[in-house]
């Protein structure tokens, strides 16, 4: 049985979208909701997918009544859409990556996906990465909009890969939302300041380690086998 859990949120994480990407939600809401919405991507890093549309659509002054009868479809449609604008772009493996994920399976550490991003959109990146094979398992925001229960999911899912019972979860992240989630579930979590948020924003939201990027693998690993 495995003793240690180690979750990973794959966004500006492992990988990185070479492009700002903006264009596939502009393209999911207008298929559902019909108008050009207007947003930053970049505000909405580390954000569930469906918190995300819901907080667009109120600023572009769409009714909750309105945006909750279409969310769920709206969330699924980012799939679609990703692929069309984007699926087939080259992608950035950021440094490190492969190195930390080959370590974690030569110490026999269970890895799993975390993320309030949607399952195809991610499964997408991670193909063209060539990082699929790594993960057995992964708890998505398709469907669930708190990332605390999306974390609960992924542990519960880890269960049927030989998690033992009493293992050590460490959550892999880059946004102070996910920090806080890890530490409202009594995870250990481990910041990666390689997106928008900084090193102090990660350890305030609760990361007990920060790095830079992952290809800081020792105290990463230091971290995760103390």
């Amino acid at each position: 049985m495995a003793d240690r859990l180690v979750l990973i949120d794959v966004n500006n994480t492992l990988v990185k979208d070479q492009r700002d990407v903006s264009e596939y939600i502009f393209e999911a809401i207008r298929s559902k909701y019909g108008f050009e919405a207007q947003f930053k991507l970049e505000d909405y890093e580390g954000t569930p997918a469906q918190l995300m549309l819901s907080d667009i659509l109120e600023k572009n002054g769409v009714s909750k009544d309105e945006a909750d009868a279409r969310l769920e479809s709206c969330a699924e449609e980012l799939g679609y859409s990703y692929y069309n604008v984007t699926g087939r772009d080259p992608i950035t493996l950021l440094n490190g990556s492969k190195q930390l994920l080959d370590e974690l399976a030569k110490r026999g550490v269970l890895v799993g996906i975390a993320t309030g991003d949607i399952e195809d959109v991610i499964k997408n990146k991670l193909q063209r990465a060539v990082l699929s094979d790594y993960f057995k398992f992964g708890e998505y925001g398709n469907k669930e909009t708190d990332l605390k229960r999306i974390l609960q999911k992924a542990v519960e899912r880890a269960g049927q890969f030989g998690l033992g019972a009493n293992a050590q979860v460490f959550v892999i992240a880059s946004s102070p939302h996910m920090m806080a989630a890890a530490k409202a579930n009594g995870m250990h979590a481990i910041g990666v300041a390689s997106g928008r948020y900084s090193d102090h924003e990660l350890s305030d939201a609760g990361a007990e380690a920060v790095v830079q990027s992952v290809k800081d693998r020792s105290k990463i690993m230091k971290t995760i086998l103390r």
